[in-house]
Formats: C-alpha cells, sequence, structure tokens
C-alpha cells in the first residue's frame, strides 16, 4: 500500500521536475498572446501596429516568473514599418494561469534603423515641439537601440528603465548655419541622466572627437557636461561662422588649428543656453592679418601680411566672462620672427588686453618734426630689441616700451609710455643720446659731439588739439634745459608756458642762463644772468612781414629783464629792461634800453597811434653791432662819437622809413669800390686798401611795401669820398640803383670859394679835373651791371644836401 502511495507520488513528481526543467531550459513557443498584446498596444496609440512571432516562453522556477522572448518582430506607425530585434520580458505565472499577461520588465532591442523613422515614431507618442525640430535637423544616420524597462502592478513603467545604444553615420543641419556630418557615438540614457561616449563627428571639413558628453536633467533643466577635441586641421571661414566668430583683415587660407575643449552649459525646454562653462586649449599656426594701412604712414620693411605661428592659447569661459592667455611667434617681415605674449579679459562689456611683445627690429619712417631736433637723420629710424608692453582696460589704452634706436649713425637708448583714455593721450619719453647731433635751432642750442644727453618729454594732447607739455628736460654735462607746462593749439600756437629755465652754452660759445615765468594771465617775465640775442636780431632785422608768424594763440605782455645780453661775438649790453605787448603775433607796443657801458646805450620803442600807424624807433650809440649784419659791409667801424638813429611809421602794409649814421668808417663795399677805380680816383681806391673810407653823416630814406624797398634818397658824406643815389630792390632778386659819386677834393674846392658854386651850375670846371662820376647799378645780385660816366657839373640836388650837411655841423 504505501509503494503504491509512493508510486503515485513519485510519478507526478517526476513530470513536474521534467516539465520545470524543460520549460527552464527548452520552453515553449506559442501565439496565444499576440491578441492580446496588440490590443493593449492599439489602446495606447491606435496609429501603432506590431506584428508578433511566436513567443518562447521560458521558466524561472525560483522565482516563479515565465521569461517571453520574440525575435523579427516589426512595429508600425503610420504603415511605417520599424523592424525590432527581438522583445524581452517577464510575466508573472499568475498572469500566464489567468491567460492574461502582466509584465514586470521589458526588453526591447532594434536592428539598425533610420534615425529619421525613429524620430518620427517618437512623434506620434509625443508630439512635442523638440521632435518636430529634431526631425527637421538630422538629414541622416542609423541608430541600434536596446532598451530595458521595468513595470509596477499597476502596469505603469519604473523610473528605472535604461537605453543604451549608437548611432552611426547621422548628419544634421543646423537651419543652414552649421554642418555636422560623420557622426557616430555610443549612448547610455537613464532616468535624468544621458551618457554619451566614443563621440566624433566632421564640422566644415575638420574631425572632432570626444570623450564624453554628458547630459543631466534637473527639473526643466539639462545639464551639458563634455570633452571635445580635434587634431591638426585646416581652419576655414566656414569653422569661425559656426564660432560666431569675425575677424577683419585675418586671412586664414593656410591656418591650421587643433583644440582640446571641456565644456558645461545648460539648456532649458526651449533651447535657451545658459551657465557656460568652457576651458580650452587651442594651436594655431599659419595665420596671417592684413596690414592696415595707416601703418604705411610710419612704418617701413612690415609686409602686407603679417604672420601669426604657432600659437598657444588657454581659453576659459565662465560667468560671462571670458579669459585667453597666449603666446606665439609674429613675423612683420620676412626674415625677422619676434615673440609676442597676450592675456585678455571680457566680462559683459568690460574689456581687458595685456601682451608683451619682443622686435628684434622694426623700422619707422622719417617723419618731418624730428628735422627740428636732428640735423643729421636717416631716411629710415632703426628701432632695436624693442620690449613693448601693451594694456587696454576700461577704455584705457596703454602702450610701453624700450630699447635702441638708430636716428643717425649709432644706436641710442629709448624708453616710452602712452596711455589713451577718452579724448585723452598721454605721453612720457626717455631718451639718452651720445652720437646723435641734437639742436634746437630756435635757441642756438647743439649738443656736442660724444657728450651724454638724457632728453626727457612727458605730457598730454587732449581732443587731438591742445597739447601740453609738462615736462621738457634735456641734460647735457653743463647744459641743462627744463620747460614746464608748454600749451599748444591744434595749429602748434603757444597757449601758454608755466615757466622754463635755460642753462646752456650755444653754438656761438656764448652762455645762456635765463629763466621764463607766468605771473598773471598772460603776462610773462623773462630775465636771467646772460642771453645770447644774435640769431633774435637777425630774424627780426630780417623778417618778412607777408610770412605769418603765428606762435601765440592769446596776446601776451613781457616784462625783460636781463644782466648782460650779447649782440653777436664781440659786442654786448648790460642791464637790459623793458616791455613787449604782442598783438595778434605783431609786437604793437615795446620800450627796451639797454647800456653798453655808462654813457652809451640802446633804445627800442615802438607803438601805434590813433590813426593805426605803427611808429618804431632803434637808437643805438654804436651802429656797428646791427650794422655788422648787412653782409655787404665789411669792415664797418664806428667813430668814437658816431650812432645810429632809425625811425619808421608803417600803415596799410607800407613803411616810410629813415636812416641815419654818424661818424663811421668802412674798409669795403664792393660795388662802389669799382665805381672809384673806374673813375680812376687812385688816391680814394688806395684808402680802401687801408684804413677804410669814413663818412660823417649818413643818411637814407626808404619805403617798404611787401618785397619792394624803394630808396628816395641816400646820402653819404665823409672826408674822402661822398655818395648821393635812389633806386629800388626787390626781394633780393633785381637791384637797380643811380647816383652820383664825388671825391672829397671837389667837395672842399667848393666849400672854399662858395662863389664858384655858380660856375658848377652852370657847368664850369674847377681847375683841370672832373668832378666825379654818375653811375648805374642794375640785374641780380650775382650778376650786377654797372655803367659809370664822369661828370663835369654837380646837380642842384647834390650841392643842396651838401649845403645843408655843412649848416647842420
Amino acid at each position: 500500500m504505501k509503494n503504491n502511495i509512493l508510486k503515485y507520488f513519485i510519478l507526478p513528481l517526476s513530470v513536474l521536475i521534467i516539465l520545470t526543467v524543460y520549460l527552464s531550459t527548452v520552453g515553449i513557443e506559442t501565439d496565444n498572446f499576440n491578441d492580446q498584446i496588440k490590443k493593449r498596444i492599439s489602446q495606447i496609440n491606435k496609429k501603432i501596429d506590431i506584428d508578433l512571432k511566436k513567443i518562447k516562453l521560458t521558466l524561472d522556477p525560483f522565482k516563479l516568473k515565465i521569461y517571453a522572448k520574440t525575435v523579427g518582430t516589426t512595429v508600425y506607425f503610420l504603415k511605417r514599418p520599424l523592424a525590432l530585434e527581438s522583445i524581452k520580458t517577464q510575466v508573472s505565472l499568475s498572469s500566464l494561469i489567468k491567460n492574461k499577461i502582466s509584465s514586470s520588465n521589458i526588453e526591447v532591442k532594434t536592428k539598425s534603423i533610420l534615425l529619421n523613422d525613429l524620430i518620427k515614431f517618437m512623434r506620434t507618442t509625443n508630439n512635442k515641439p523638440q521632435l518636430f525640430i529634431l526631425e527637421k535637423i538630422v538629414k541622416k544616420g542609423h541608430v541600434i537601440i536596446d532598451l530595458s524597462l521595468n513595470i509596477d502592478e499597476n502596469g505603469k513603467i519604473k523610473n528605472d528603465y535604461e537605453i543604451v545604444g549608437l548611432i552611426k553615420d547621422a548628419s544634421i543641419n543646423f537651419l543652414n548655419k552649421a554642418n555636422l556630418k560623420n557622426i557616430n557615438f555610443n549612448f547610455n540614457f537613464q532616468k535624468d541622466n544621458y551618457l554619451f561616449n566614443e563621440i566624433n563627428f566632421k564640422a566644415e571639413k575638420v574631425n572632432f572627437t570626444s570623450k564624453k558628453l554628458n547630459i543631466k536633467k534637473k527639473k526643466n533643466i539639462f545639464l551639458v557636461d563634455a570633452i571635445v577635441e580635434n587634431g591638426q586641421s585646416s581652419l576655414n571661414s566656414n569653422i569661425l561662422k559656426l564660432l560666431n566668430l569675425s575677424f577683419e583683415n585675418i586671412i586664414i587660407d593656410e591656418a591650421k588649428f587643433k583644440t582640446n575643449n571641456e565644456f558645461s552649459l545648460e539648456i532649458d525646454e526651449k533651447f535657451k543656453v545658459k551657465n557656460i562653462v568652457l576651458s580650452s586649449d587651442i594651436n594655431i599656426t599659419q595665420l596671417k592679418y592684413k596690414k592696415l594701412k595707416i601703418i604705411d604712414n610710419y612704418f617701413s620693411e612690415v609686409d602686407d601680411l603679417i604672420l601669426l605661428d604657432n600659437h598657444k592659447l588657454n581659453l576659459n569661459y565662465k560667468d560671462n566672462n571670458l579669459s585667453i592667455n597666449g603666446e606665439g611667434q609674429i613675423q612683420l617681415n620676412f626674415d625677422k620672427v619676434d615673440e609676442i605674449k597676450y592675456s585678455i579679459n571680457k566680462k559683459d562689456k568690460n574689456l581687458s588686453i595685456d601682451s608683451e611683445l619682443s622686435l628684434k627690429n622694426i623700422v619707422l619712417k622719417q617723419q618731418d618734426f624730428f628735422k627740428f631736433f636732428f640735423p643729421i637723420i636717416n631716411k629710415n629710424i632703426n628701432f632695436n630689441n624693442q620690449k613693448l608692453k601693451i594694456n587696454f582696460k576700461n577704455n584705457k589704452l596703454t602702450f610701453s616700451g624700450s630699447g635702441k634706436f638708430k636716428i643717425d649713425k649709432d644706436f641710442e637708448e629709448i624708453d616710452y609710455f602712452i596711455e589713451k583714455k577718452e579724448n585723452k593721450i598721454s605721453f612720457n619719453s626717455n631718451l639718452n643720446i651720445k652720437n646723435t647731433k641734437f639742436k634746437i635751432d630756435n635757441i642756438n642750442y647743439e649738443k656736442k659731439d660724444k657728450s651724454k644727453m638724457n632728453l626727457l618729454i612727458n605730457g598730454e594732447l587732449k581732443n587731438n588739439k591742445n597739447l601740453n607739455i609738462n615736462n621738457f628736460i634735456i641734460n647735457e654735462e653743463n647744459n641743462n634745459i627744463k620747460i614746464t607746462n608748454l600749451s599748444l593749439n591744434d595749429t602748434n600756437q603757444i597757449i601758454k608756458i608755466d615757466k622754463a629755465s635755460f642753462n646752456y652754452l650755444d653754438t656761438k660759445n656764448k652762455k645762456n642762463n635765463y629763466n621764463i615765468k607766468k605771473v598773471e594771465g598772460q603776462n610773462y617775465l623773462i630775465n636771467g644772468i646772460s642771453f645770447n640775442a644774435n640769431s633774435l636780431i637777425s630774424n627780426l632785422l630780417h623778417a618778412d612781414d607777408k610770412k605769418e608768424n603765428k606762435i601765440f594763440e592769446n596776446n601776451i605782455s613781457i616784462n625783460l629783464n636781463f644782466e648782460k645780453v650779447y649782440f653777436d661775438k664781440i659786442h654786448f649790453v648790460k642791464d637790459l629792461k623793458g616791455n613787449i605787448n604782442i598783438f595778434n603775433n605783431k609786437v604793437e607796443e615795446a620800450d627796451i634800453l639797454a647800456f653798453y657801458n655808462n654813457s652809451q646805450n640802446i633804445k627800442f620803442t615802438t607803438r601805434t597811434n590813433d590813426q593805426g600807424e605803427k611808429i618804431t624807433t632803434i637808437f643805438s650809440s654804436k651802429a656797428k653791432p646791427l650794422v655788422d649784419r648787412y653782409k655787404f659791409i665789411k669792415g664797418f667801424e664806428d667813430g668814437k662819437e658816431g650812432y645810429l638813429d632809425f625811425s619808421s611809421l608803417k600803415k596799410d602794409g607800407v613803411s616810410t622809413s629813415k636812416l641815419v649814421i654818424d661818424n663811421f668808417k668802412v674798409k669795403e663795399i664792393p660795388a662802389l669800390a669799382k665805381l672809384l677805380a673806374l673813375a680812376s680816383l687812385q688816391g680814394v681806391a688806395d684808402v680802401l686798401t687801408g684804413e677804410g673810407i669814413r663818412f660823417t653823416d649818413f643818411e637814407m630814406n626808404f619805403t617798404n611795401e611787401d618785397k619792394l624797398m624803394r630808396i628816395q634818397e641816400l646820402y653819404a658824406i665823409g672826408p674822402a669820398i661822398s655818395i648821393l643815389l635812389d633806386g629800388y630792390i626787390e626781394d633780393d632778386e633785381l637791384i637797380s640803383l643811380r647816383g652820383t659819386l664825388v671825391p672829397a677834393t671837389t667837395i672842399n674846392r667848393s666849400i672854399a670859394s662858395i662863389p664858384l658854386l655858380g660856375d658848377l651850375l652852370i657847368g664850369k670846371k674847377v681847375g683841370d679835373g672832373v668832378f666825379g662820376v654818375s653811375f648805374k647799378i642794375k640785374g641780380s645780385p650775382n650778376d650786377l651791371e654797372t655803367t659809370v660816366n664822369p661828370i663835369k657839373t654837380l646837380t642842384p640836388r647834390f650841392i643842396t644836401r651838401t649845403l645843408e650837411k655843412i649848416k647842420k655841423n
């Protein structure tokens, strides 16, 4: 009985075990559940249909679950097929007994399907705008997906799903602004976490790769974190457009670049990007910059294309703050390579730039204003071994540097600083000169050969108009010049000068030691121990009234006080004092007095009366300091009681003047010496080779208008000879003179016998000789034609002038 019971128990148990083993290992295939699956999918979305093959069921006896798997399933949406590799799920035994599938896990593997088909399929289930945009920009590509879902007791998908797959040979066009091709990557999607790796793609013929791209969803924000790099690639304009970069004058035809980029950002549901953080290492070679036209105005030997090569940049961007640090080579011409470093920072609208540039050599074109200070100057000015620093911050640009420069034969030292902020440019330069010639003509200063000189200039230019030189300082051994706060307008007129001090030995070996000081308003005091006025007097005597010398912007008043003033190498005066008033850059009023010694003086005055007539007077107890300036008179000597008296009245551009010189002698007046020889006045000609011709009186009345001087009358009388002439001189281009020259013997005879004057008037001889000669001189100064005729009768004019002098004396 027991055996029968045991037999009946063992037999079902064996069958159960065999069945369990069979279902666990081999399983069974059935299509009994296909209709239920189709019906349930249709309830989810009527546009979706599914073609199921037989389902293979295998048992998990320990978990009391049945594993169901089908292969070769095709899903349709709007009659578009989507081929699946397999579907696998877990079914509880209770749902199977009830003939109703209740799955707790579903695994789906697709075949290689078109990426666009997948997107369209996704839009049938969830037609979000993002999917519409995605469908428009994706042009091609294939995708393989492994999907794993866990389902709760209520049939809802749990949040622990996982989607694994790969994209192959995809192409994306971002609204015709950027094209990405050959896109390949693996992906792993989990709840709010999207991981991409093994990424590579091509953008504008440049191959990019990425080790990772991680996207996390936080509420309605997607957090993106990625690494992207590319190997050595050709840089093209489309890449710059893709990065929204645009640079004028940049030529990238031969440029290559290599990058390594780490970045993170946030994207909201409307695809707005914010909170970008970027770190990039960039290498660029063979980048060229087209030279600006303004460079040609100042620099020569700079190629049309400036080469930037082997540049290494580190770029960082965070919180709207962009920073770029880089270094590399810069080539201004084909045979010289220099180094440059730079740092760029930009936050919102604030931009700062720091750069260091090392230039072996750069050539500056000669500028006209250099000629005022450097008498010998090369066509090009060389700057060697320049260390430059350029800084830009808060709309303020600074430029500083140091090195060597060559303006003549040898290199000298220079350092400089320039700052531009808004409408003001500040500058500071320092030159150390030894072998370069330097001069300032206006004050007769010239650096000595081989002496060391330091020149310091600093100041500012406002609104590109007013130039203020804060300091102009020259130090050369015992020579020192310092000018403080010199202001010039845009036409280089002097607005003001606060003070200046001059202590130097000039080109005539004369000591100049004086000061200029602004007292009040436009009133100035010029005083000092010594001053060489040689060139100043020459300029005044030979000034061209028609040439406008607009030196001062304002009307000024000058008070003078000098202990000693030099006129030339020999002559000087003491205790010079006076006042000068300058209106519209012309001396309108002046009153200056100085002394040769206790009794002899020189006085200069000028004033304008109520009728607009300018009256000028010069009186000098010595004529030689002034007459010696005229080159055609040589060997001029003052007499013991000689003097010079000059007066002039000027109105409407015409001046009427009178010059009187008393008691003097000259050794040589070439034209008159020739006349004497032609007149056979041997005794007088001999005088010319000795002590000279002595005159007791000289008087000239003349007018000046434009370039024309009209000599109305020039009369000179002396013990040896007397002269009377008139004519004109036109700007040293044309000379026309005529007159009478009479030896003293004739004059003396006339004076000794006054009754004989009647005979002279009617042409009778006095003795056996002639009275003198009449002459005409005409031509250019270098080609004079002289006509001489003997005379036997003196003109009434000559006799009248002679009698006037006799009466005066």
